[in-house]
């Protein structure tokens, strides 16, 4: 029993290395790893040793420091391709990031979690640096506040005491209400709008998809670069969006 318990523990443990190993900037020196997951360096260092003969890490020669290794990424297309919708919803996204000349993309909530699933992004002065794999914030961007705001809402308001959300742009929302009031406003108009809530200049607008038993799963979008015609932007991109929604809601699972 004990034995069993320890293999938990450390299981825990290498969690928690995989969770900041997928923080920016992506890769740290194991004084950095040991101060931001709390596990001792000793204990630290024997699990990064045993990731690191499978693959699951690798330590730089040069700053002598952690980063996933191939088998992460393995796991992680492994992972996408089991969305079998894939290779259906990829043309789709490319005509309508053709249509507005603007980077699209789609997202899913797997748990309690929004993850990026497919992004096209198109040449711009301002990368978004939106990618596959990527886990958004439920406070926001179009991803986070639409798939969490059709989300059990007494799941919701818990997960809203559980953090302390960080005001990194103009217009991110950080208190509880403020966030609720959000998501109502989202589900009573059917699309959502993120204006520099993550990047400066940065403006996104999605809409929910439907999964077949009407639950809301998924949400596409697409980001542009503020200027001075950005809310009719904003109006032309959600109706484009709406004009594919039942086409992309077809392959959802």
């Amino acid at each position: 029993m004990a034995k069993d318990s320890e293999s938990v523990t450390s299981i825990d443990k290498a969690a928690k290395i995989f969770k900041q190993l997928c923080r920016e900037p992506h890769e740290y020196k194991i004084t950095e790893l040991a101060s931001m997951t709390g596990i001792n360096r000793t204990t630290l260092h024997r699990i990064l040793k045993k990731m690191e003969e499978y693959s699951l890490v690798i330590k730089t020669e040069r700053n002598k420091t952690y980063k996933l290794g191939p088998m992460a990424y393995e796991m992680g297309s492994v992972y996408l391709h089991n969305f079998k919708f894939g290779d259906n919803i990829f043309p789709i996204l490319d005509k309508i990031s053709h249509e507005s000349q603007e980077s699209v993309g789609i997202a899913v909530r797997e748990g309690e979690q929004v993850i990026s699933l497919y992004e096209i992004e198109v040449d711009q002065p301002l990368k978004m640096n939106y990618r596959p794999g990527l886990v958004y914030p439920m406070n926001r961007g179009c991803y986070g506040k639409c798939l969490m705001a059709y989300y059990d809402r007494e799941r919701v308001s818990q997960l809203l005491d559980q953090v302390r959300f960080e005001k990194v742009c103009l217009n991110t929302l950080t208190e509880k209400a403020e966030i609720l009031s959000e998501y109502d406003k989202i589900k009573k108009q059917g699309y959502v709008v993120s204006d520099e809530e993550t990047f400066r200049y940065a403006v996104g607008v999605g809409i929910p998809i439907p999964s077949p038993d009407g639950s809301v799963r998924s949400c596409v979008a697409i980001s542009f670069l503020k200027n001075e015609n950005y809310k009719e932007k904003i109006e032309e991109f959600k109706e484009m969006l709406f004009t594919y929604k039942d086409e992309i809601a077809r392959f959802m699972i």
